[in-house]
């Protein structure tokens, strides 16, 4: 009972941070294009905890990218115990509307650019450079640029992503 109440407000903790970061935690809708139920796992690639019906709505905790693909730490709304699923599954509501801005990660140090859970938190995956995505939120930390967003077409919330490392349609007509 004790550990469970402990990772109860472990969880909490995380979904107040994502609250904070981008006006509420991210939800998605399970989207499985097989005839199957989605796995919950208890990990990226582990064993399987539950499932989840086509439809069903989740809020997004984190992102790992595992190679080469996209696990999402997800609740649902239902019950607090989290665990991973397969990213391309969910269908997420984009925070901006489907005209939103879109960029190319253009990172000059020509490694993959970080994902990090909020603006210079904790990396949790990357992206490569030449991969477009969609800017959901501009925010500042520090006096520095981040920016939320989520791959294209993909519509799978990523995180945030230090701005001048990207290269958006605008910035050929004179910047942000």
């Amino acid at each position: 009972m004790r550990l469970k109440i402990i990772a109860a407000t472990a969880i909490a903790a995380m979904v107040e941070a994502s609250a904070i970061a981008c006006d509420g935690p991210p939800v998605c809708t399970v989207k499985d294009p097989t005839t199957t139920d989605l796995n919950v796992r208890a990990g990226p690639n582990g064993r399987i905890l539950t499932t989840l019906r086509d439809g069903q709505q989740v809020e997004i905790i984190e992102h790992q990218e595992v190679g080469g693909k996209l696990w999402a730490k997800v609740a649902k709304f239902e019950y607090v115990e989290p665990g991973w699923v397969f990213g391309n599954y969910l269908k997420c509501k984009p925070v901006a509307g489907e005209d939103a801005q879109l960029c190319t990660v253009k990172d000059p140090t020509g490694t993959p650019l970080n994902i990090r859970a909020t603006a210079a938190g904790e990396i949790v995956g990357q992206v490569r450079n030449g991969v477009r995505v969609r800017v959901l939120e501009r925010g500042m930390h520090n006096g520095k640029p981040w920016v939320l967003v989520e791959r294209w077409p993909d519509d799978n919330v990523v995180g945030w992503v230090f701005d001048p490392y990207l290269s958006c349609e605008e910035d050929a007509e004179g910047g942000h």
